[in-house]
């Protein structure tokens, strides 16, 4: 993070990045939008305090099966989190890899873990992460007939609005990752 501010880049809100690829607002220099799938304790024990001593802010996709266990995030801290300006968003209930699924059953999961979000933290949770980066139509069609605005994968790559807005790639970084893995997947130039 400290890399990130020295080097002037600009971390943005969920609702920033969508304006910016609905070309409703324009885009800061360097923006970056930071992203934590599932819902792990750290995000609240350690990525939190980080990111607030930077003043950066953060969507988190979350499993909400895991809430409550051990090494996962409890309510009270996901309540915590989104005060603190993160955004909260689904990732299923139980981290399933969805195209194993039937439709009924991706359904269930996507529309459940929305739901529960909605319920809890007020809002909407209409941008999703597919757990394990994977889907099949049948999950793009239950997420465009529920009305998702956007999907992120694990497709390596940058945004842009020529995207199709379901199938959003991202840069994935991974806990064993080196710093300097992580600053050339970050520099590496838009293809």
């Amino acid at each position: 993070m400290k890399y990130l501010a020295v080097h002037h880049f600009t971390p943005l809100t969920l609702n920033d990045f969508t304006l910016i690829l609905q070309n409703q607002k324009a885009a800061p220099p360097r923006p970056v939008l930071l992203t934590f799938d599932d819902g792990y304790a750290n995000n609240a024990e350690l990525a939190m305090p980080i990111l607030r001593q930077y003043n950066f802010p953060a969507t988190l996709f979350i499993s909400l099966g895991a809430v409550g266990q051990p090494g996962y995030l409890s309510w009270p801290q996901i309540k915590e989190m989104h005060a603190a300006g993160w955004d909260i968003q689904p990732h299923t209930v139980t981290h399933p890899h969805l195209p194993l699924l039937d439709a009924d059953k991706q359904r269930e999961e996507i529309m459940h873990s929305r739901q529960q979000l909605e319920e809890q933290l007020g809002g909407k949770a209409d941008v999703f992460a597919f757990p394990y980066g994977e889907y099949n139509e049948e999950t793009l069609k239950i997420l465009r007939e529920a009305g998702f605005r956007y999907a992120f994968t694990t497709q390596e790559g940058r945004v842009d609005s020529s995207l199709p807005p379901l199938e959003l790639p991202r840069i994935v970084v991974y806990g064993d990752d080196y710093f300097r893995t992580w600053k050339k997947k970050l520099l590496r130039p838009a293809s």
